[in-house]
């Protein structure tokens, strides 16, 4: 059953089926996703493949009557760190735009070096050598260390999703609106024979 608005003829609600935007809205979220699986590859962030498998949108229609397309990663909660970057606790210099920052308390206790661990595990990397014994380094002691480093000099930001949106809403908006144009006019034709009020909110 495809989306729908609700619609105010008079003492009557009618739907406003979204038979036309709802697929190019599909299209539209197929590419973004496209375009930020691609970058993610040239970025090489994607070492597992996890945070890229795990990228996905979802249409709906919200409480206020409001059309809404949401991407996300269901799978891949750090995502937005990623595509945004994250300011450091003593330094925003790599990431001064970021709405992220280390230290604020919001985020998971202990996911930062959970997910750094797993990235040295996942790569590999080539294991450090310490400088005062010549030894090499375990991959502990190398994850932490970096997570020191990540944490208070912060991320900086791939903007992979934000890039893929923006290129991508482009070269869609003129179909989304084409679209939607031809959902009011199918409804028009079918409901409005005479003289009403109509209020829509999208």
């Amino acid at each position: 059953m495809p989306l729908s608005l609700k619609i105010e003829l008079q003492d009557e609600t009618k739907d406003l089926k979204l038979v036309y935007t709802e697929p190019a809205l599909k299209k539209f979220s197929k590419e973004v996703i496209r375009r930020a699986r691609i970058s993610l590859a040239n970025s090489k962030t994607n070492s597992s493949g996890n945070l890229s498998n795990s990228l996905a949108s979802m249409i709906s229609v919200d409480d206020d009557n409001k059309i809404q397309l949401v991407f996300d990663a269901p799978d891949a909660p750090y995502y937005a760190y990623v595509d945004k970057g994250v300011k450091g606790k003593i330094s925003s210099a790599k990431a001064p735009q970021s709405p992220f920052k280390f230290g604020s308390g919001k985020g998971q206790k202990g996911g930062l070096r959970k997910g750094i661990r797993d990235w040295i595990k996942t790569k590999p990397i080539k294991q450090w050598k310490n400088k005062e014994t010549g030894r090499f380094m375990s991959y502990d002691a190398m994850g932490y260390l970096i997570t020191k480093s990540v944490y208070l000099y912060g991320l900086k930001p791939k903007y992979y999703y934000t890039n893929a949106l923006e290129r991508t809403f482009n070269k869609h908006v003129g179909k989304i609106e084409d679209a939607l144009i031809e959902d009011y006019q199918d409804f028009f034709e079918d409901n409005f024979t005479g003289d009403y009020k109509i209020t829509i909110d999208i």
